[in-house]
């Protein structure tokens, strides 16, 4: 696991929680992150980035950093207008101090309880690890999710399978680790600021050989999303994994020293 590093050190392991219009639910969310990073034995960093809301999200998020606890410290940054889930993962993930940089979704879908997962397979080797919604054993936790968003997903997996990524099950679920050196390498690499930001960042790792680990984690879809279906922004994230080979078309493995 972990080790616990000494104070003078950089956190063990940063949390990123993308939020937009969340004041409803924000507050219980950072209860349960906080509460899982209390349990640690090694420190942890949130990072709450409110992308432009125009709710009372940043104030929640401020007001919730006020009260962490010795081995958590937890900070807000704000978009001052609203540009995408993509822009507010990447803004968190380059303010990140942790040897480990991790994003979550801020309605909790996948609970920071299944955060051990990932850190496993960072821990036996992965550069990237990626929860999974598909269940070993066969099943999709997806459906759970109304009929227009499965829909709008199957829409977009079907591209992106003809496109990149082909390898890969599942990659828009909101629940990813990177270690300290693919984080450095990836953030500053991605563009899209859209939802096809998680393609392209995985087809970036893949890219720069980077070694990327599919797992499956507990998954359940929440009301409320932020996300909508509509023939406009379908075509929007089409457009944008149509993109991701163009825009990267340079990106190579580095030789071997």
């Amino acid at each position: 696991m972990i080790a616990e590093p000494q104070a003078t050190e950089r956190p063990a392991l940063s949390l990123v929680v993308p939020a937009f219009n969340e004041e409803q639910r924000l507050g219980d969310s950072l209860a349960r992150v906080i509460a899982f990073g209390r349990e640690q034995a090694y420190s942890v960093e949130i990072i709450v980035v409110d992308d432009g809301s125009a709710d009372g999200t940043f104030a929640l998020a401020e007001a919730a950093g006020e009260r962490p606890a010795p081995n958590v410290t937890l900070r807000s940054l704000r978009h001052e207008q609203n540009r995408g889930k993509g822009a507010a993962v990447r803004t968190g993930a380059q303010a990140a101090m942790g040897e480990t940089v991790l994003y979550l979704d801020a309605d909790l879908s996948t609970p920071p309880d299944e955060v051990p997962k990932l850190l496993a397979a960072l821990e036996d080797g992965a550069d990237v690890a990626i929860g999974s919604r598909l269940r070993p054993e066969g099943g999709d936790m997806r459906a759970s999710q109304p009929a227009w968003r499965r829909i709008g997903g199957r829409l977009f997996a079907t591209v992106r399978r003809r496109l990149l990524l082909g390898d890969i099950d599942d990659t828009q679920c909101g629940f990813k680790a990177f270690t300290r050196a693919a984080a450095t390498e990836l953030f500053a690499r991605q563009q899209l600021e859209g939802w096809a930001f998680d393609a392209e960042l995985l087809y970036l790792a893949q890219r720069l050989g980077f070694t990327v680990r599919q797992v499956p984690i507990t998954w359940q879809h929440v009301e409320g999303s932020q996300f909508r279906l509509g023939a406009g922004p379908a075509m929007r994230e089409i457009r944008d994994l149509l993109r991701i080979r163009w825009m990267h078309r340079g990106v190579r493995k580095p030789p071997a020293s």
